[in-house]
């Protein structure tokens, strides 16, 4: 193989391009693809030995290429491909593609195989970081050798060979094999298991989901098998003393296994927070170059951190995809952005905090919108006193909502939905809101409202006519509240303070 033949290709990959051939030149066709080349002792023959590493690495690359095609279009012979490679270094890639680059055409049975294949590789790497750490930690060779024996045992030759070379004296090697098992998973997250871990992202050129012939009850198995795996490896995470520049690879591993573990333990809690502190994000520094794809993974980063957080802040959410976190902690925003299932799920399994219960109730105002499952009032009716609490909320709604006008004007649509509003609860609506929406034509007040103002003003001509011409407004100073403009007309006193704030 050669990256010139991807630009110019041989017969046999000409033929391979077209789906449903003849099982004969099926056959013929494989038989006459070009080979992956051995890997080259760099330590030998003339040149640059840099040059001749990259040209290799070119070359694996466009088998690479060339496999990817051949398994898009020959979806119902992946088993047979499988079959043919067994033994040949074509057999890697066609593994790799199947698992990692097109998991959503490869039959059920054949995807479990080869995820459960590639996982039966991990017990190699936590061998490589046990025995890393003991040799740093002063033990000799020997005795690295006699406590793992058994496990040495089990490997093959090739897989022995590989362990060896963690004996080494190289310094490289040796840090490289004290983090094998978190690279390990960092890796499989970040590649060859992100589909199967993270379904609905996996979309084709157009933004449209893929359909699996994998049934999805297997896509949780494998979820929780890999999850399972990744436990292992954050058993053995420790603080890394030269990290680098964070990115989403060091935290995907940890969120795909919080999202499919069956059981968050407080020993998986207090390991994954201990990874939270230590992969902290780290501002850019003036001289360094930003683009948009560098400002993609901050912002890929910090959203793994956010999900992570909640997470381990409200671990028995029915879809840990959608745990929204500590209810102590949840922001506003954050039940807003939250579907009606999600909503409800969450206030039923923190029922009791009346905090929250406000909190969701503003969450309506944020979005202003219509939830067709989770009403307001049925939101409100989870308080413990719904009236007083909605009244008190209502008359600080400049505090907990901030300065914006059309928050305040959300707020009173919701509450003059309601079935029933008295007098004490119209009166702490904001003025400028109240007698400008909920009427039966835009710009005009409610009846309930309509009937709060006639009521309090009554017969009383020059009251009409000072409330009729009082500064409220819209924002600012003089966006009062209903009832203290209403006191101050009937009673011809001074108008009131500007309202406070946050």
């Amino acid at each position: 193989m050669t990256p010139a033949l991807l630009e110019n290709p041989g017969t046999a990959q000409v033929i391979l391009r077209e789906p449903m051939l003849d099982d004969s030149i099926f056959a013929a066709a494989l038989g006459l693809l070009p080979v992956l080349p051995s890997s080259p002792r760099l330590d030998e023959g003339d040149g640059d030995v840099i040059a001749r590493f990259d040209a290799y690495m070119a070359t694996l690359d466009a088998g690479s290429s060339m496999w990817e095609a051949i398994t898009r279009v020959h979806i119902d012979r992946h088993r047979q491909l499988i079959e043919w490679a067994q033994g040949t270094r074509a057999s890697h890639y066609i593994r790799k593609h199947l698992l990692g680059t097109i998991p959503w055409d490869v039959e059920g049975s054949l995807l479990e195989e080869i995820a459960v294949r590639d996982l039966a590789d991990f017990p190699r790497a936590s061998l490589i970081t046990r025995m890393s750490r003991l040799l740093r930690d002063g033990a000799s060779e020997a005795d690295v050798r006699s406590r793992f024996a058994g496990e040495f045992a089990s490997l093959s030759p090739k897989e022995r060979r590989h362990v060896e070379e963690f004996f080494g004296e190289s310094p490289e090697v040796r840090s490289a094999g004290l983090r094998a098992a978190v690279l390990w998973v960092e890796s499989r997250a970040d590649t060859s298991w992100r589909h199967i871990l993270t379904p609905s992202d996996a979309k084709d050129r157009f933004g449209r989901a893929h359909t699996w012939r994998a049934p999805q009850e297997l896509l949780v198995t494998l979820g929780e098998r890999f999850a399972a795996v990744a436990e292992e490896a954050l058993d053995l995470w420790e603080t890394d003393p030269d990290p680098g520049r964070r990115t989403p690879r060091d935290l995907r591993w940890l969120h795909s296994m919080l999202l499919h573990l069956p059981q968050v333990t407080n020993e998986v809690k207090d390991k994954a927070r201990a990874v939270l502190r230590h992969a902290r994000p780290q501002p850019r520094r003036s001289w360094e170059v930003t683009d948009l794809a560098t400002d993609q993974h901050d912002r890929e980063f910090a959203d793994l951190r956010t999900a992570i957080d909640r997470i381990l802040g409200d671990p028995t959410t029915a879809a840990r995809s959608s745990a929204l976190g500590d209810p102590q902690q949840v922001t506003v925003r954050d039940l807003a952005t939250a579907s009606d299932e999600v909503l409800d799920d969450y206030l039923s399994r923190h029922a009791g905090i009346d905090e929250l219960v406000e909190k969701a109730l503003l969450s309506f105002v944020s979005r202003d919108s219509y939830r067709p499952k989770l009403g307001f009032s049925d939101v409100l009716g989870r308080h413990s006193s719904p009236q007083e609490a909605l009244l008190q909320v209502t008359a600080g709604l400049r505090k907990r909502l901030g300065g914006g006008p059309h928050l305040r004007e959300a707020w009173v649509r919701q509450v003059l939905r309601l079935p029933e509003c008295d007098t004490k609860l119209i009166c702490a609506l904001p003025a400028w809101a109240a007698l400008t929406v909920g009427g039966p034509e835009h710009g005009t007040a409610h009846a309930a409202v309509a009937s709060v103002v006639t009521t309090a003003l009554g017969e009383d001509e020059e009251a009409w006519a000072r409330f009729a011409t009082s500064p409220a407004s819209y924002s600012g100073p003089t966006a009062w509240l209903l009832g203290d403009i209403l006191t101050a007309a009937k009673e011809d006193t001074s108008w009131p303070k500007p309202p406070s704030g946050r």
